[in-house]
C-alpha cells in the first residue's frame, strides 16, 4: 500500500520498470512520507479511470494492491539466428485500487461495522445503504449453512463469509449489487420471453 500526495499522472510514459525491452506504461506519482514514489503497471491506468472518487493532482490518496491475476504475454525473444520472434509467457499482473483517503477511511468503517454481530443487517442498511447488497450475500450464505450438520461447522462457516465480505470492503472492491428480479405482467406465460411474436402461418 502507498500513500501521499498525487503530483502526476501520465498515460503514455517511460517502459515499465524503465526496461527499454518492455512496453511503455502508464504511471502515476505520488510524494510520500519517504520521498517521491512512481508506480506503473497495466492495471495502474484501469484503477485511474475506473476509480469511484477520481482523483486529481494534489489529492490525498491511498494505492492499494488489491490482489494479482495471471495473464499470458507475448514476449520478444532471438532464436540462435538472431531473428526476433514473440514467445507466449504466462505471468502475474498486480490489480490496483486508487481512491481518495476518505474513501478508505469510509471503507473501514462499514468493514467494522459488516464485522460486528451485535448489529443487525437493518440497523447497518439504515445508515449505510450501500451495504444492502453486502448482507444480503451474507444472509444467502447463512441460509446456505443449514446443509451442515454440525453447528459449530456452521457457526465457522458463516464467520469466515462474514469475514471475507468485511475484507473486501476494506480494500476498496466494488460492493455487492442488489439483483432486482424481473417482474412480469399477471398471466403471463413464462416460458415465452416478452416481445412482438408473430401469429402461426394458417
Amino acid at each position: 500500500m502507498q500513500s501521499g500526495e498525487v503530483t502526476g499522472f501520465q498515460g503514455k510514459g517511460h517502459a515499465y520498470g524503465h526496461n527499454p525491452q518492455e512496453d511503455s506504461s502508464y504511471f502515476v506519482r505520488l510524494q510520500t512520507r519517504e520521498g517521491s514514489r512512481e508506480l506503473s503497471g497495466k492495471d495502474i491506468e484501469r484503477a485511474v479511470t475506473q476509480s469511484l472518487t477520481k482523483p486529481q493532482v494534489g489529492d490525498e490518496v491511498i494505492l492499494l494492491r488489491s490482489g494479482r491475476d495471471a495473464v499470458t504475454v507475448q514476449r520478444r525473444e532471438r532464436d540462435s539466428q538472431g531473428q526476433s520472434r514473440g514467445k507466449a509467457t504466462e505471468v502475474y499482473r498486480n490489480r490496483w485500487v486508487i481512491e481518495k483517503r476518505e474513501f478508505f477511511e469510509q471503507r473501514a468503517t462499514a468493514a467494522q461495522m459488516i464485522r460486528d454481530e451485535a448489529i443487525t443487517a437493518r440497523k447497518a442498511v439504515r445508515r449505510h445503504p450501500h451495504l444492502a447488497g453486502t448482507y444480503l450475500n451474507f444472509r444467502a450464505a447463512e441460509l446456505a449453512s443449514q446443509i451442515l450438520r454440525d453447528p459449530s461447522d456452521r457457526q465457522r462457516f458463516v464467520t469466515q463469509v462474514r469475514g471475507a465480505l468485511a475484507e473486501q470492503i476494506e480494500r476498496g472492491e466494488p460492493l455487492q449489487p442488489v439483483r432486482l428480479r424481473e417482474r412480469r405482467p399477471p398471466g403471463q406465460d413464462r416460458s415465452v420471453p416478452p416481445g412482438p411474436h408473430r401469429a402461426p402461418a394458417r
